[in-house]
């Protein structure tokens, strides 16, 4: 999945012969605080409506100066790589262009999150856990094995690593009860540290769920 494939177009572009009062209905009416803006035809930056309700409702988009984004997606950019500059910016929105460098819409935050969650299955029936592990350690095709002996599938993953070499492995499993994943996991010597699922894990301990929970919530 690619950011040209979620661009809202939904989301109206206010233009420089938009004034104040104009520019405000709009984002009541899509339920936004910002929009994209473009002067003739280029795109100029974002309005918000905290900016705007310190001008004269009568007053011409030209004649503001809007608020700019060095971020630019290029229409091509995986979807991971949109999450991560997403979590860059205190903007929810963000302009896409082509490769000619012309604006052709913008992706919301909130709806990239939405996509990536479901590109992961995540909302799917299944239990998920996390593996605290050092690169030397990492081994995919092991843990796969260990995964299916134990009459389950991987049907998605999501590594990343911190500052201090640590990696760690998130897997979402085709089955809800985890309980004889996680077990062989430990016996293989793997450090399972959290780990959710839809029906009760037995045999593991319980502070491990409860560190799940409370991270879900965050």
């Amino acid at each position: 999945m690619v950011a040209k494939e979620l661009i809202d177009n939904n989301i109206p572009v206010l233009k420089q012969t938009d004034n104040v009062d104009r520019a405000l209905q709009l984002m009541s009416e899509c339920k936004n605080s910002h929009l994209p803006y473009l002067y003739e035809e280029i795109f100029s930056g974002f309005f918000s409506e905290d900016s705007l309700l310190n001008y004269d409702y009568d007053t011409l988009l030209e004649d503001i100066r809007p608020e700019m984004v060095e971020i630019k997606i290029d229409f091509n950019l995986p979807i991971l790589e949109l999450i991560k500059l997403f979590s860059r910016t205190a903007f929810d929105l963000l302009p896409v262009f082509d490769a000619a460098g012309l604006f052709l819409g913008v992706i919301e935050k909130k709806e990239a999150n939405e996509r990536f969650i479901g590109a992961l299955a995540l909302n799917d029936n299944g239990g998920i856990l996390e593996i605290n592990l050092h690169n030397k350690e990492y081994s995919l095709t092991e843990i796969s094995k260990i995964v299916e002996y134990e009459y389950a599938k991987i049907i998605s993953l999501f590594l990343s690593s911190d500052s201090h070499n640590q990696m760690h492995l998130t897997l979402k499993l085709d089955i809800a009860q985890i309980s004889g994943v996680v077990n062989s996991l430990e016996r293989y010597g793997y450090d399972v540290v959290s780990y959710f699922a839809s029906e009760p894990v037995t045999n593991i301990e319980k502070d491990r769920y409860d560190l799940l929970m409370k991270y879900l919530s965050i």
